[in-house]
């Protein structure tokens, strides 16, 4: 029931942020009051302080709820934006991490520094911080608590659950270079979207017993949790997130 009700809000959100960016777009054939209330040059002044939500991480691999914020000063040539959020494996709308670890306990952080095209040559003028479109560089920190039951191996080649459970800590880091824009609503309200791609690394061992870490092949898909594995992965990140301009 729970999920339903998450399912139901998450699609409203989605159709009411696709509304509002589709009434942007479609307006650009209004009178030319209208597209100047909209050009960003008319604001009273530059925001300096974003407050943002981001919908999409509640349905990741990870749901978690995140919230953060941008400080765009009115001088230099880069931003700065921070998020964080937490989540549990119990709520996530992944049937398989609900199913496999719904103990699982996630805590994130995200830190990236933007640059916004109108700072950079050739693009003078066609964007102002924090208005359009952006290139940033992005570290993100992924904290994970987890219980594991390892496999046993037999002399005979075959494997068998474990007897124990064991409490698993794990970490993921990344460095992602990432693309965005922001869609301008109205005054105080914009639509952050962005894709990104880096390189990240995982590495999880139990806390409860002393053991060897397995080194594991660089992976394109999401890192390999289980009870002592580490190694490198293709990071890929994108969704969109809610802003209140200050």
């Amino acid at each position: 029931m729970a999920f339903m009700q998450r399912k139901i809000i998450f699609t409203f959100l989605m159709g009411l942020i696709s509304s509002t960016l589709w009434a942007q777009f479609g307006s650009a054939d209004v009178s030319e009051n209208s597209t100047v209330a909209r050009d960003p040059v008319s604001f009273s002044h530059q925001p300096v302080l974003l407050l943002k939500f981001t919908p999409t991480a509640l349905i990741g691999r990870d749901n978690v709820w995140q919230v953060g914020a941008e400080l765009a000063p009115p001088f230099g040539k880069f931003s700065f934006n921070f998020d964080y959020g937490k989540g549990k494996g119990s709520s996530s709308w992944n049937k398989s991490q609900k199913a496999n670890h719904p103990e699982q306990k996630t805590s994130i952080f995200r830190g990236e520094i933007r640059g916004y095209f109108s700072d950079w040559y050739p693009f003078y003028a066609l964007d102002k911080k924090p208005f359009g479109r952006y290139y940033a560089l992005e570290f993100v920190q992924k904290n994970l608590e987890y219980e594991s039951n390892p496999e046993v191996l037999l002399y005979t080649g075959a494997t068998i659950p474990g007897k124990k459970n064991y409490h698993v800590k794990g970490v993921e880091r990344a460095l992602n270079l990432k693309f965005g824009k922001h869609f301008i609503v109205n005054r105080f309200f914009f639509v952050d979207a962005f894709v990104g791609i880096g390189l990240g690394q995982y590495s999880n061992s139990p806390t409860d017993a002393e053991v060897e870490q397995e080194k594991q092949a660089f992976t394109t898909k999401p890192p390999v949790r289980e009870f002592n594995y580490k190694g490198l992965f293709l990071s890929k990140t994108a969704g969109i997130r809610l802003c209140l301009a200050l």
